[in-house]
């Protein structure tokens, strides 16, 4: 008796794209074209493999020219930094805010 088991598909190595070329699967190579866009090269002809339009796509926009902003979209004006990072710990971020200068001096250790 045979049972058919769906198995998954890894898409690393069991998938291919099709070179447009000969129809044959094929591997690809990013390149950069001469006008700096980055394109997917077949590796085996050399030619370029276009990425659809539907790769694009998302459940709020089918391209990105017709996208309407929302009334949640942060805007432009709102986005400014607000946060400084500094190589600090929590503690002594606390003792600067309130003034307190540390002036006891650690005991030296040695880790051998």
């Amino acid at each position: 008796m045979i049972m058919k088991d769906e198995q998954p598909l890894l898409v690393t190595t069991e998938v291919s794209l099709i070179d447009p070329s000969d129809n044959k699967p094929t591997k690809i190579e990013w390149r950069y074209t001469e006008a700096g866009e980055k394109v997917r090269v077949s590796a085996r002809t050399g030619r370029i493999i276009p990425v659809p339009m539907t790769a694009s796509e998302t459940i709020d926009y089918k391209t990105k020219e017709t996208y309407n902003d929302q009334e949640k979209d942060t805007t432009t004006s709102m986005m400014k930094i607000t946060f400084e990072p500094k190589l600090k710990t929590f503690e002594m971020d606390i003792m600067d805010e309130m003034g307190i200068k540390e002036d006891r001096v650690p005991q030296q250790t040695y880790w051998y």
